[in-house]
């Protein structure tokens, strides 16, 4: 039995428990609730940077999403995460890091106000993770996405619905306003992906996609 250390709240540790319900390895993990903040946890003793998600594998410590998914697909029959094509698996990769920079930058707004004194609160710090942000989204929009995977979504799309759920969860920025396009999409998805609903964290807005 694998152990995943991760909280409710976390936008990467929601994308493995995506990831593993599509590879059909949901029941082989324990799922472990951890308070990054806590000096003495379990997680900070197995990952000594502290961070969430950590997988624990045989007593091994797996940790930054990444890598967690990167073992997850290998490990798991018929995976859909990762096109076994190189030149698609290169775009997927490339499109999965596009995501993961948005809740990179997600996180340090959120970071900036929790963290810091309210005198010490660096206005062009935030402003510069939320144009990352806003560029991202004006990406995507451009593409006009349409999800059409069904159950089977590759990690490049579990990753976006993760980054427009938290964007809503902790109001970084309004995606409607730079990606109008992304409500067909994440609607698309979670009627689609099983694991959408039961991952959503506790105390989002609702949202007509978000009904189950």
């Amino acid at each position: 039995m694998m152990k995943l250390f991760t909280a409710g709240p976390s936008p990467f540790g929601r994308k493995i428990k995506m990831a593993l319900d599509v590879v059909g390895l949901t029941d082989n993990v324990e799922l472990v609730a951890v308070d990054t903040a806590a000096p003495d946890s379990e997680n900070r003793r197995l990952n000594p940077l502290g961070k969430i998600p950590t997988l624990i594998v045989d007593d091994n410590a797996i940790f930054d999403s990444r890598v967690i998914v990167d073992y997850l697909h290998h490990n798991a029959a018929n995976s859909p995460l990762i096109p076994a094509d190189n030149a698609a698996r290169t775009k997927i990769l490339t499109r999965t890091a596009l995501m993961d920079g948005i809740l990179d930058a997600a996180i340090l707004v959120v970071y900036e106000s929790r963290m810091r004194p309210e005198d010490k609160y660096v206005d062009s710090f935030v402003e510069y993770q939320r144009g990352k942000i806003i560029r991202s989204l004006a990406m995507l929009e451009a593409e006009t996405p349409v999800y059409s995977k069904g159950a089977a979504p590759d990690i490049a799309d579990i990753t976006l619905a993760c980054a427009i759920d938290y964007l809503d969860f902790r109001k970084q920025v309004n995606w409607r306003d730079h990606a109008p396009s992304l409500e067909r999409w994440i609607t698309e998805f979670a009627a689609s992906v099983p694991s959408y609903h039961p991952s959503l964290p506790e105390g989002i807005e609702p949202a007509p996609w978000r009904t189950a």
